[in-house]
Order: structure tokens, then C-alpha cells, then sequence
């Protein structure tokens, strides 16, 4: 419980005029002054009398992507048996506040309230709890009253339309391929029972001396593109927002890879990682990283990506940075062959800043995320 600002002023006044009625004699100032005092304790014991409400809020979605909209609906209900004043209610969005009123309740009446949450920042941001403020009829005390839990909302970066990454030419590598590995190629898989229209030239006949039971080889395709998706988290090689505009950059490719449905593998040059399969899952892992990276001081920049080549072979790279400083642009060049293809996004290009040079590198460079995505829709499609 608090005293508003109406309240203080209430308080300074009424003791001053009972002061100063004393002093002078002055019945007037006097009577001013315990008026005050007698609404200030009035408005008190209004206060204090709490009504019988249970709040609850849930959020609609709880994960959304940067801009979309996002509601936390509060459900009161009065379970008093006598009626409820109007009431306001807050939650806090991160450091933000949304306030709105609550009507007047009849007992066991029930209501339910909008508050719309800011997106238009991505993050992972704490809602609540609710915050249920009275005030007295003259708004000199507040009662602030805490309901339900916290609940997080979730806001993915914004994603523009791109195409998938470039590949360049492909390998056959015999190995494992995807979850979902396409027929047809010539790299042995497994086997699997015989179904009418199989090609009889791919019975085992082995397995079938064995078993008694028709089995065919389980041929597939592993030369199906891979995508990897490395975001500089370096410090150094941004200014301004233009790592928010890598972030979108790489939710874009990332976004772009999995609606091909090749596997996309994410990291930041810090360290944290996640995989997608051609399923699609595993996105939401990307993206919620994604959600919540930063920057740091202590960041290798691109040159943490020789630490991460060291796990790939035969994969086509997309590196998102801002406008590093050549000699944070080595380690690119240094695993550049074991790469099928590498492409550099560079944000944050300023009086048409022409792109670094990284041999065996297609280097994309743009002032923002837009832009970099409409010159890359002019150049890949």
C-alpha cells in the first residue's frame, strides 16, 4: 500500500493548515486540516478493505515471431458476496508496463481482459504476475495486490523471405543421410521386406537363404545438400542495431533451409548450437537461440568457425557477420575446402561499403536486413 501523489499532498497540506490554525488561532485552517486527515484515513480503511478476487492470466500465443501479435488474457472472477469495485490491472513485459481496468464484479461474476504485449523486440521476456491496484474514491491510496504466476513469452527474430543457401556441386558421401533419406541412389541403407513393384535385381538373395522371406536392398541418395548456419556474435563487428539485422539474416537462411527440408545445423561463433532436421524439427530449438543471443567482447568472431569445422564435411556454409576487421575474417579462409560452398552475409554497410574479399567466398553485403534480403532474392531467386 501506497500514498499517490494526491495523497502526499493531502498529508503535507492537512498538517500544515492544523499547524498554522494553532499558531494563529485560525478555527478555519484548522478544520481544513482534519477534513484532510479524516479523508486520508477514510480513504485508508477503503483500501484496506481487499475485495475477494481471483485472477489468473495465460498467454495467447506464448511464442510468437518479432512484430506478430500477442495477448495475455486475464480471467477475474468475484468470489466475495458482495460486489467488487473497478479495479486495474498490470503486468510487467520485461521493463514495460500495460495497464487495464477491470469492471465492476457481482459476486461469483467473472470477466475476462486483453492486455496486448509488445513484440516489436525479440527476447525472452518474463509476464507478471499480475499486478491488481485499487484506489479510493479520491485517489489518495493505492493497494497493490500480486496474482498468479510469471509465464515467458518467447519472440523469434523476424524472418524475410529468402532462398535456401547456396550449395554449389555436390559429393556422393557414403554415410549416414537424413531421417528421411530419399530412394534410389546407390548407397547401401538397409534392408526391407520385399514389396510388389520392387526392382528384382535388389533382392538379397543372402537374406533370403537365411530368413525364408523376401528382402530387398534399401538403396538412397546421401549426396542431398546440408546447410550449416554460423552468426558472428562478436562484439567488434557490429555498430548500432545492425546485429539485430543479423539475427533476422540468419533466422531467414535458417527458416529457408528447413522449408527445402535439407538438415540445417546453427551455431554462434560462442559456441551454442542446434540441429533441424529435413523433418523440421528442431527449428523451434534454432530459434528460440536465436531469441535470446547476444554479443560479446569475449567472442572469437569468425575465426571460431575453424573450432566448428573440425565436426563437418561436405556441408555448405552461411556465415552472418556484421563489418569485422579483416583479421577477424582468417579462420574463414582457413576452412574454406572443407566447405562445399561458403557464402559471407555482411549487415551494417554503410556509404555503399564494398564487401570484404575472402577467397573462395560469395560475400553478400547490405546496410540492413532488408536490403541484404533483396539482394540476395536478385541473386539466387
Amino acid at each position: 500500500m501506497t500514498l499517490t501523489t494526491s495523497g502526499r499532498w493531502a498529508l503535507l497540506v492537512g498538517l500544515t493548515a492544523i499547524g498554522a490554525g494553532q499558531i494563529f488561532a485560525y478555527r478555519f485552517l484548522t478544520i481544513t486540516g482534519l477534513t484532510l486527515l479524516l479523508a486520508l484515513v477514510s480513504g485508508l480503511l477503503w483500501v484496506l478493505r481487499r475485495p475477494t478476487l481471483s485472477a489468473y492470466q495465460r498467454l495467447v500465443p506464448s511464442v510468437v515471431e518479432q512484430g506478430e501479435e500477442a495477448n495475455a488474457v486475464v480471467t477475474t472472477t468475484n468470489i466475495g458476496t458482495r460486489r467488487s469495485p473497478r479495479l486495474m490491472a498490470s503486468d510487467i513485459i520485461g521493463e514495460r508496463r500495460r495497464t487495464v481496468p477491470i469492471p465492476e464484479l457481482g459476486s461469483f461474476e467473472s470477466s475476462r481482459t486483453v492486455i496486448q504485449l509488445p513484440t516489436d523486440r525479440r527476447g525472452h521476456f518474463s509476464v507478471g504476475p499480475l499486478n491488481i491496484e485499487r484506489t479510493d474514491p479520491l485517489g489518495l491510496f493505492r493497494m497493490t495486490t500480486h496474482s498468479g504466476a510469471e509465464v515467458k513469452l518467447v519472440v523469434h527474430p523476424l524472418i524475410h523471405k529468402m532462398s535456401t543457401l547456396p550449395t554449389g556441386h555436390r559429393r556422393e558421401l557414403e554415410g549416414s543421410a537424413s531421417e528421411r533419406p530419399q530412394e534410389g541412389g546407390i548407397s547401401f541403407h538397409s534392408l526391407r521386406d520385399y514389396v510388389a513393384g520392387d526392382d528384382l535385381r535388389l533382392i538379397h538373395w543372402r537374406s533370403v537363404a537365411k530368413t525364408g522371406n523376401l528382402m530387398v536392398r534399401k538403396n538412397i541418395i546421401t549426396s542431398e545438400p546440408r546447410l550449416m548456419v554460423l552468426l558472428d556474435t562478436w562484439a567488434g563487428s557490429y555498430v548500432d542495431d545492425s546485429f539485430e539485422d543479423a539475427v533476422r539474416i540468419a533466422a531467414s537462411l535458417v527458416d529457408a533451409g528447413c522449408a527445402s527440408r535439407y538438415p540445417v545445423t546453427f551455431y554462434t561463433t560462442s559456441g551454442f548450437g542446434a540441429e533441424a532436421k529435413p523433418s523440421g524439427e528442431g527449428r523451434l530449438a534454432i530459434m528460440r537461440i536465436l531469441a535470446g543471443v547476444q554479443t560479446s567482447k569475449d567472442d572469437p568472431g569468425l575465426n571460431g568457425v575453424v573450432r566448428v569445422a573440425e565436426r563437418v564435411e561436405g556441408v555448405s556454409l552461411g556465415a552472418v557477420t556484421g563489418q569485422p576487421p579483416p583479421e577477424r575474417t582468417i579462420g574463414i579462409t582457413r576452412v574454406q575446402p572443407r566447405f562445399d560452398m561458403v557464402t559471407v552475409v555482411q549487415v551494417g554497410a554503410s556509404f555503399e561499403r564494398p564487401p570484404m574479399r575472402i577467397p573462395g567466398a560469395f560475400v553478400v553485403n547490405g546496410s540492413d536486413s532488408l536490403d541484404v534480403a533483396t539482394r540476395w532474392r536478385s541473386t539466387f531467386g
